[in-house]
Parts: structure tokens; sequence; C-alpha cells
């Protein structure tokens, strides 16, 4: 990622307009509007600024007329550096900001699940709103990056038979996948 990405990426709003095309694999500005209950001036707004920070696109192949427009995400996976393509130094502050805002994101998140599973456990809540499987296994470092692989292939398929199956007439919701994996070492263990 850029930094005018990870620039673009630190707005709340902007996060939530991305996971939500991303998912939907393309929306036309109304659509976003009605399904994240925002004014479609401030949504046009922010998918501009998506879009100068190359992170989404126009899909005019898509539109129904030329005044019509729609975005849809830009293929692949977004990274934000690796010991083979390290980030530059000048992306670095954009980097941090935008792992900060990831970070309370998840935090936020992990608080909603488990709140929602105590509810649930105790049968107050009987529809499914998230989900919290922790496993443990004795992997080595091939075995791990093979278990990332499938979990990640796995993904894709659901994603591309839930967007072939968007017409179908049932209510979708945007569920937010985050797959961590975190070897012992990490966490301060052998």
């Amino acid at each position: 990622m850029t930094s005018p990405m990870l620039k673009a990426m630190a707005n709340p709003l902007r996060r939530r307009i991305f996971a939500t095309l991303a998912a939907m694999d393309f929306a036309r500005a109304a659509d976003l509007s009605e399904r994240l209950d925002v004014p479609a001036n401030s949504l046009s707004f922010h998918l501009r600024v998506l879009a100068e920070a190359g992170l989404i696109e126009e899909a005019p192949e898509l539109a129904r007329d030329r005044r019509d427009r729609v975005w849809r995400a830009m293929p692949g996976g977004l990274t934000i550096g690796s010991p083979e393509h390290p980030a530059q130094v000048d992306d670095q502050l954009a980097m941090n900001a935008y792992l900060t805002q990831q970070e309370q994101d998840q935090i936020r998140q992990l608080k909603a699940v488990i709140g929602w599973g105590r509810s649930y456990a105790a049968g107050s809540e009987n529809v499914q709103k998230g989900a919290l499987n922790i496993t443990n296994l004795m992997l080595n470092d091939e075995e791990a990056e093979e278990l990332e692989t499938l979990m990640l292939e796995a993904l894709r398929e659901v994603k591309r038979k839930s967007i072939a199956n968007a017409g179908d007439g049932s209510k979708r919701r945007l569920w937010d996948v985050t797959v961590m994996m975190a070897r012992e070492d990490l966490l301060g263990g052998h």
C-alpha cells in the first residue's frame, strides 16, 4: 500500500466503504449509501478519495448508461510491506497510523463478538451475529504457510459463491472475517 492508500484508509467510513465494496464485488454509490446509511453526497466524496488513492476504480462496463457510475475494489490483496518488499521510509508514518486504526477496529470487533457470544451461549440471543473459533495446532513453518493458504483459498471460494448468488433474494450482510495466526514465541512463549 502506498502513502495515499494508507492515508485514505485512515478514515473509518472509507474503511467501511472499501470493505463493503470489496465484499460486494461492485456497487453504485446509491447502493452503498443505502447499505451504509450514509448520505449519497458524503459517500461520493469518499469514493473519489478512495479512487484517487488507487484503492477502487470505476467499472463503466457494468453501468446502465453514461450517467451511471459503478465502482469496484481494485483486484488483488493489499499489503503494507514485507521483508522482501519493505515499506518505504516515507510510507512508515502512514503505515503506523493505518495499523493503529486496524488494531482499534479489531479490538472493538473482538469485544463485540465476545459480548454477543455471552448472550448467545446463555440463550438470550438466538441469531448468529459472530463466531470466535480458537484452535491450537503444532505446526512446522511449511504447515503454517499451507494452513494460511488453505484458509485464504476457502474464503475466496465462499466470496465467489456469495457474489454469484447475490441476486437470490436473500438478506445479505457484511461479515468481517479476520484470519489471525500467532506463533507461541510472538506471544511471549517458547
